[in-house]
C-alpha cells in the first residue's frame, strides 16, 4: 500500500475516533516542516521526567495503599472473630436464662400443689388420718395370722403328698417283681410244652429231612450238567475275544499312523498359515492403491505408445477415462493413531524416521508394481542416502520443486557424489502446504499422508502420465533392470504464496537402475530387508497354504476312517469282553451253584442221621418231658395272682396319691388369697401414713417450697441480667465490626484506585515511547512529508484550543482501554497519537513555532497542525511499519 493510501485510510480512522481536533476560522498555508529546535526537545525530556516522577508517587501510593487495606482488613477479621465469640457467649447466656424460667416455673407449681396440702390439714383432718392408720393396723395383724394358718395348712398337705409318693413308688417296685415273676413262669411253661413237642414231631422231621436229601440230590446233578455247559461257554467267548482283540490292535496301529500323518499335515497347514498371516499382518495398511485392470491396461499401453503413432489420441482418451474412475476406487487417507502421537518438529525430527517413510513408500509403491507385473524397487543404505542429500540440497537452496519442478543440476552432481553416471528416474509431488513456526508441528502420521497424496497425485493427476509409468515400473527402461529407490522431502518457501510465511513440502522419489551404478563403493546396493512382504509373496505362501490344506484334509479324512474302523474293532472287541464276562460269570455261578448243591446233600444227609436220633430220644423220655409241663404251669397260676394282689395295692396308692396333690392345691390357693389380702393391707396402711405424715408436714413443706420459688427467682433474675449484659456486649462488637470493615472497603477501594492511576501513567508512558520511535523513523522521510504537506493545500477549521499543561490523560479511549494486554499495548494507533498530541500543550506550541512559516494567522490554528503533522507523519511511516510487524 502506497504512503497516500496509508494516510487516506489514517485520515478515516482519525475522523471516526474524532482523536484528531482541528483549529477554528485561520488557515494555514505552509510549504516545508522543519525540524524541532533543541529548546523542544528539552521541554519533552522535562515532561517525561515529570512522567516518571509521578509513575514513582503512584508506585508509592500503591505500596501505602497495599499496606494500610492489609491492616484494615486484619483488623476488621480480628473484630469479626471477636463478634462470633461474643454472640456466642450472648446465645449461651440465653439458653441459660430459659432453663431458669423452666425451674422458675417449676418452683411455683410445687408452692401451689404445697399450699393445697396446708389448706386442708386441718386438726380433725389430723385425728381422721390417725385413726384410719391405726384401724389399718389392726387389719393387717388379723391379716398376718390368716396367711401364718394357710402356711401351716399347705405344709401339712405338701407331707401328705410326700407320703403319698413314697408308697406308690413301693407299691410300683412290687407290681415290677411280680410282672417278671410272671414273665418266667410262662417261659418255663414254654420250654416244657416244646420239649414235649419235640417227641411229637421228631418222625415228620425224619420224613422231611429224607425228602430234601432227595431233592438235594437231584439238583446237585443238574448243577453238574449246568457247570459243564459254562465251561465250554467260557472257552468259545476266549477265543472270539482273542480274535477281536487282535482285530482291535491292527485298527489302533493304523489309526495312530493315521493320526501322526495327520498331525504332521495340520502342522504344516498351520504353519502355513501361521506364515501367510504374519506376512498379512506386516502388510496390514490401510492405504494401499488399488487399480483397476482398465487402467492398468491403458498406463501399459501409453507407455509403449509413440506421439506418432495413428491411435495415440485413443490411448490418451482411454487413459485419461480409465484416470477418473481411479479416484473413485480409492478411497482417502486412513489415519494411523499410533503414528499421530509421533511429534515432526523440525528436521531433525524427520531425519529419524527417514528409513520407515522409505519403507513406507517402498510397500505402497511395490503394491503397485505387483499389480503391474513390473519389477519391485529395493531400498539400501545408497539409495536411503541419495535420497537424503538430494533433499537437503533442496531445502538448502529453497529449491520449490512441487512448483518450480526438477533441479537437474543438483540432481546430477549428487549422483556423481554417490557414484552413479546419472540419477535414472524422479518423480516430484506437492505433500503438504503449510506455513511453519519454529516448531512445526507435525507429525509422523502427516508425512505418510503426503507420500500416499503424492504417489495418488503422480498416478492419477489426469493430465500427463509420464510420472505415473515411472512410478508404475512399466517404461520401456525400467523393464527387466534392477531398481533402488530413496526418497526425499524438499521444505522450502512456496514460490507461489498465498499467505505470508506459506511452506511447501514435496515429496520426492528417486529412482537408480542398476546400469547406472558406476561406483559400488559409493552407493551401498545392499538391500535392506522390508518388514512388509510383497504381493508376489503373499500369493505364494497362499498357494502353498492351499496345497497343505489339501494335504491336511486328506491326511484328516484317513484319519477319520481309521478312528472309525478303530472304534468298530473296538467295539467288537467290547462286545467279545462282554460276552465272555458273561460266560466267566455264568460258569463261575455255574460252580457255585454245583458247589452249593453238593454241600447240600451233604447237610441233608447229616440232617436225615439228626433227624433219627431225635425221634429215638424223644421216645424214650416223654413221660418226665409230661410232668416237667406240668409243674410249671402251677408255677405260673401262682405267680399270677401275686402279680393281682400287687396291681391292686398300687391303683390304691395311686388314687391317696392324687387325693393329695388336691388337698396341696387347695391349700395353695388358700395362702396365695391370703397373701394377697395381707399386700393389700399393707399398702394401704403405707398410704395412710403417707397421708398422715403430709398433714403433720404440710406447714414445713409449705415453708420450703416458697423457700425454693425466692431461689428461683433469683437465679432466674440474675441468669437474665447476665443474659442482656451479653447481648448487648455482642451487639456491640457486632457494631465495631462493621465499622472496620467499611474502613477495610475504603482502604481497599483506595488501593484500587491506586493502581489504576498506576496502570493508567504507565500506559501513558508506552505511549509516549511508542511516539516517540515514531518520530525517530520518520527522520528520514522528510521528502516525502513535504510531497504530502503540499498535496493538502489549507485547511478550514472552526475550534478553539483548550490549554491543558498536566500529563494527565483524562481521554476516555485510555481510560476504557486500561486493561489492554501486553501486547496490545505496545500497538501506536491514531487516537493514541492524537490524545497525546492534545495533552502535552507545552509541546504542541513547541511544535507549532518551530514549524508553521509566519503567515500572519492567530494562534487558534494550532491543534490543526498538529493534526496535520501527526496525520502526515504516521500515514507515511508509522502505520505502513505496523503492518509490516503483524506480518512478520
Amino acid at each position: 500500500m502506497s504512503n497516500k493510501s496509508n494516510l487516506a485510510v489514517l485520515s478515516t480512522t482519525l475522523a471516526a475516533t474524532g482523536a484528531v481536533v482541528v483549529g477554528a476560522g485561520t488557515t494555514a498555508h505552509a510549504d516545508t516542516v522543519k525540524a524541532p529546535a533543541p529548546e523542544q526537545v528539552q521541554t519533552v525530556k522535562a515532561q517525561d521526567q515529570k512522567l516518571d516522577g509521578d509513575i514513582n508517587q503512584a508506585q508509592s501510593d500503591v505500596d501505602n495503599a497495599q499496606k494500610n487495606a492489609d491492616q484494615t482488613q486484619n483488623a476488621a477479621n480480628d473484630a469479626k472473630q471477636t463478634a462470633d465469640d461474643s454472640q456466642n457467649k450472648a446465645d449461651a447466656a440465653a439458653d441459660h436464662a430459659n432453663q431458669a424460667q423452666n425451674d422458675l416455673n417449676d418452683a411455683k407449681s410445687d408452692e401451689q400443689t404445697a399450699q393445697d396440702k396446708a389448706d386442708h390439714a386441718t386438726d380433725d383432718a389430723i385425728n381422721q388420718a390417725q385413726n384410719d392408720v391405726n384401724d389399718q393396723k389392726k387389719q393387717n395383724d388379723q391379716a398376718n395370722q390368716d396367711v401364718e394358718d394357710a402356711q401351716n395348712n399347705v405344709n401339712h398337705a405338701q407331707d401328705n403328698v410326700n407320703d403319698a409318693k413314697s408308697n406308690v413308688n413301693q407299691a410300683q417296685n412290687d407290681v415290677n417283681q411280680a410282672d417278671d415273676a410272671v414273665s418266667k413262669a410262662q417261659d418255663n411253661v414254654n420250654d416244657a410244652q416244646a420239649d414235649l413237642d419235640k417227641g411229637n414231631h421228631a418222625q415228620a422231621d425224619l420224613d422231611q429231612a429224607q425228602d430234601d436229601l432227595n431233592h438235594a440230590q437231584d439238583n446237585a446233578s443238574k448243577a453238574q450238567v449246568g457247570a459243564n455247559q459254562a465251561d465250554q461257554a467260557q472257552n468259545d467267548a476266549a477265543q472270539k475275544a482273542n480274535d477281536a482283540k487282535q482285530h482291535a490292535d491292527d485298527a489302533a496301529k493304523a489309526q495312530n499312523d493315521a493320526q501322526h500323518k495327520a498331525d504332521a499335515a495340520n502342522k504344516a497347514q498351520d504353519d502355513a498359515q501361521k506364515a501367510l498371516d504374519d506376512a498379512k499382518s506386516h502388510q496390514a495398511n490401510p492405504n494401499q492403491v488399488h487399480l483397476s485392470q482398465e487402467y492398468i491396461d491403458a498406463l501399459n499401453d501409453y507407455a509403449r505408445a509413440n506421439p506418432e503413432d495413428d491411435d495415440y489420441q485413443q490411448i490418451l482418451d482411454r487413459l485419461a477415462a480409465a484416470t477418473k474412475k481411479e479416484w473413485e476406487l480409492n478411497g482417502g487417507y486412513v489415519s494411523d493413531a499410533h503414528d499421530k502421537t509421533i511429534k515432526i518438529n523440525s528436521q531433525a525430527d524427520l531425519d529419524k524416521y527417514i528409513n520407515e517413510l522409505n519403507q513406507y513408500a517402498q510397500e505402497l509403491i511395490n503394491n503397485i508394481r505387483d499389480q503391474f507385473g513390473t519389477e519391485n524397487v529395493q531400498i539400501s543404505k545408497g539409495s536411503e542416502d541419495l535420497g537424503q542429500a538430494i533433499g537437503d540440497a533442496y531445502t538448502n537452496n529453497n529449491w520449490d520443486g512441487g512448483t518450480d519442478g526438477h533441479d537437474f543440476d543438483t540432481n546430477a552432481d549428487i549422483a556423481h557424489q554417490h557414484g552413479l553416471t546419472q540419477l535414472s528416474e524422479q518423480d516430484i509431488a506437492m505433500a503438504m502446504s503449510k506455513v511453519l513456526s519454529n516448531s512445526w508441528g507435525l507429525t509422523l502420521d502427516d508425512f505418510k499422508r503426503g507420500l500416499y497424496d503424492a504417489i495418488q497425485t503422480l498416478l492419477f493427476n489426469g493430465t500427463e502420465w509420464d510420472h505415473a509409468y515411472s512410478i508404475a515400473g512399466n517404461g520401456l527402461s525400467a523393464i527387466g533392470n534392477d531398481v533402488w529407490m530413496g526418497i526425499s522431502w524438499d521444505i522450502a518457501d512456496a514460490s507461489n504464496a498465498v499467505i505470508d510465511g506459506q511452506t511447501n513440502i514435496s515429496a520426492i522419489f528417486n529412482f537408480v537402475y542398476g546400469y547406472t551404478i558406476d561406483d559400488t563403493s559409493k552407493f551401498d546396493t545392499t538391500p535392506i530387508k522390508s518388514d512388509v512382504p510383497s504381493q508376489s509373496t503373499i500369493d505364494q505362501l497362499e498357494n502353498d497354504l492351499k496345497t497343505k490344506q489339501a494335504d491336511a484334509n486328506a491326511a484328516n479324512q484317513a484319519l477319520a476312517t481309521a478312528k472309525a474302523n478303530h472304534a468298530k474293532a473296538q467295539a467288537a472287541l467290547n462286545a467279545a469282553n462282554t460276552a465272555l464276562n458273561a460266560a466267566k460269570a455264568n460258569q463261575a455261578k455255574a460252580h457255585a451253584n454245583l458247589t452249593q448243591a453238593q454241600a447240600a446233600v451233604k447237610d441233608a444227609k447229616a440232617a436225615v442221621v439228626a433227624a433219627q436220633h431225635a425221634l429215638d430220644e424223644a421216645n424214650a423220655n416223654h413221660a418226665a418231658k409230661q410232668k416237667a409241663l406240668d409243674d410249671a404251669k402251677a408255677k405260673l397260676a401262682d405267680a399270677k395272682a401275686n402279680q393281682a394282689q400287687k396291681h391292686a395295692v398300687l391303683n390304691d396308692a395311686n388314687a391317696k396319691l392324687a387325693k393329695a396333690n388336691k388337698g396341696l392345691a387347695d391349700a395353695q390357693a388358700k395362702l396365695a388369697a391370703a397373701q394377697a389380702v395381707l399386700a393389700a393391707g399393707q399398702q394401704a396402711l403405707a398410704d395412710k401414713e403417707a397421708k398422715l405424715a403430709d398433714l403433720k408436714n404440710a406447714d414445713k413443706a409449705l415453708a420450703d417450697a416458697k423457700a425454693a420459688v425466692e431461689a428461683a427467682q433469683k437465679a432466674y433474675d440474675d441468669a437474665n441480667t447476665a443474659a442482656n449484659q451479653a447481648q448487648i456486649e455482642a451487639d456491640g462488637d457486632q457494631v465495631v465490626y462493621e465499622h472496620l470493615q467499611a474502613l477495610a472497603d475504603k482502604a481497599a477501594k483506595a488501593l484500587a484506585d491506586a493502581k489504576a492511576r498506576l496502570a493508567q501513567l504507565e500506559h501513558q508512558r508506552d505511549i509516549n515511547d511508542a511516539i516517540d520511535g515514531v518520530d525517530n523513523g520518520s527522520k528520514g522521510s522528510d521528502k516525502n512529508y513535504d510531497e504530502n504537506i503540499n498535496h493538502n493545500g489549507s485547511n478550514d477549521h472552526n475550534e478553539s484550543n483548550s490549554a491543558n499543561t498536566s500529563n494527565t490523560w483524562d481521554d476516555s479511549t485510555l481510560s476504557n482501554n486500561s486493561t489492554m494486554t501486553n501486547d496490545s499495548s505496545k500497538i501506536v494507533t491514531p487516537a493514541m497519537v492524537a490524545a497525546r498530541a492534545m495533552s502535552n500543550r507545552s509541546r504542541s506550541q513547541v511544535v507549532k513555532a518551530s514549524i508553521l512559516p509566519q503567515t500572519g494567522e492567530t494562534n487558534n490554528n494550532e491543534g490543526s497542525m498538529i493534526g496535520l503533522a501527526l496525520l502526515s507523519l504516521l500515514g507515511a511511516f508509522g502505520l505502513a511499519k505496523t503492518s509490516r510487524r503483524r506480518m512478520h
